[in-house]
């Protein structure tokens, strides 16, 4: 399974990363709403519009205010459909500072319009485990862009997160389209 998961992600990132629409990078303040420890978590992200269908490829790595790391990578493929584009994809979480790594898969469904000057979405995505012992997780999250030339915006978000983690983090971010 994990040579599967690891195929097709390479697969999906070749395809990305050489044809993408657009690139972006966020960085959001996160925190565990639990334990309340904050963390600062970097996202990149790449897409491509190919065959009818939406390729996404995220990287995120977080870093600990009290030290220590979580990075996962997860690829997604979606179809828009009317104002809604829904996802599915594949992820691998590398776990506290590398202790327990996992394959996960998700589905998920965002939405958005302009409003005035900005462009404003929203949207939900879960975990969908094949392994008990993996923690379960859904995002919810809203934010706004806002187009500074044709091709470069900045956005800003907000999500929350629940099951097993939960989390709130707000972000912003730049995004550059080709």
């Amino acid at each position: 399974m994990k040579k599967t998961i690891l195929s097709l992600a390479i697969a999906l990132t070749s395809i990305t990363a050489s044809a993408a629409n657009f690139v972006s990078l966020d960085v959001d303040r996160v925190k565990d709403d639990k334990t309340n420890v904050v963390s600062h978590a970097q996202y990149v992200r790449a897409g491509v519009d190919a065959y009818g269908l939406n390729l996404g490829l995220q990287v995120r790595t977080a870093a600990f205010d009290g030290g220590g790391m979580v990075n996962s990578l997860e690829s997604t493929v979606g179809k828009q459909l009317g104002p809604v584009n829904v996802f599915g994809g594949l992820g691998h979480d590398n776990g506290f500072n590398g202790g327990r790594s996992f394959q996960y898969s998700l589905v998920g469904a965002s939405a958005g319009m302009p409003i005035g000057p900005v462009y404003a979405f929203a949207g939900a995505k879960t975990r969908v485990n094949w392994n008990d012992k993996n923690p379960d997780q859904t995002v919810t999250f809203v934010g706004v862009s806002k187009n500074l030339t044709k091709s470069v915006s900045v956005n800003a978000g907000w999500s929350k997160s629940f099951q097993d983690i939960k989390e709130t983090a707000w972000g912003v971010g730049v995004r550059i389209g080709f």
